[in-house]
């Protein structure tokens, strides 16, 4: 995370400048897939990866640079049972969801090259960090209040993003962009779960309760995501 703390320094340096410039910010969001490639794909199969994910750049002035952060968010996989025995001496059927779900938060480094017409192509690279982690809840209908809910899984890894795209403005490029993207990404390697690495295992004696069996994988997340969104100055 290196990366992240130098960069937070800059804009923390720098935001008396960017405060009387905010008209150099952008922001928007991007609907993302990630399709897994490589051991990424060897180890999950063909998930696919959507995210949501929303940025701030600064136009620093007089160049064709934009330095700024982007946050993401994803569900990767999900997984309903309807169970009786989920605890001791109650046999009543209760909903068991479970969520496998990834943040993103990365620093990115945008360039526009010297190009001029209708739409404008740039070149971006992201750098920062993936958390992925699963959730459960219990409950006995999706109407009624959470029994049990818990972060039971999680895992960290180092990431970064390289790619481009392009930006094609509205009537008015003051009134907002389309953005459209295709990057590559990489990570260290880092454990998760997908939707079928779960299992619930009751004690058959009818004692204790039961609990949760993890088959965890290990790989990287390398994928390609393409993606589509808009941005606006502000």
């Amino acid at each position: 995370m290196r990366f992240m703390r130098r960069l937070l320094f800059l804009l923390t340096f720098l935001s008396p400048f960017l405060e009387t410039n905010a008209q150099d910010f952008i922001g928007g969001f991007q609907v993302k897939t990630g399709i897994p490639i490589g051991d990424f794909k060897a180890a999950a199969g063909g998930i696919l990866l959507p995210e949501l994910a929303f940025w701030a750049n600064y136009q620093i002035p007089k160049t064709p640079l934009e330095i700024g952060l982007s946050f993401g968010y994803g569900i990767y996989g999900t997984k309903l049972e309807k169970r009786d025995d989920l605890y001791v001496g109650f046999n009543d059927e209760l909903r068991l969801r479970r969520n496998n779900n990834m943040l993103t938060m990365m620093g990115v480094f945008r360039f526009f090259p010297e190009i001029y017409g209708k739409v404008f192509p740039f070149i971006e690279a992201q750098a920062g960090g993936i958390y992925a982690y699963t959730r459960y809840k219990i409950r006995a209908s999706i109407f009624e209040d959470v029994i049990e809910e818990d972060r039971d899984f999680s895992d960290w890894s180092r990431a970064y993003q390289l790619g481009g795209g392009v930006m094609i403005p509205f009537k008015s490029a003051q009134k907002g962009q389309l953005e459209i993207r295709l990057m590559y990404q990489n990570s260290t390697r880092l454990d998760y779960l997908t939707r079928q690495d779960t299992e619930y295992q009751y004690d058959p004696d009818g004692e204790v309760d039961g609990e949760f069996v993890y088959s965890t994988r290990r790989s990287p997340f390398t994928m390609i995501q393409p993606s589509i969104g808009v941005s606006f100055y502000f």
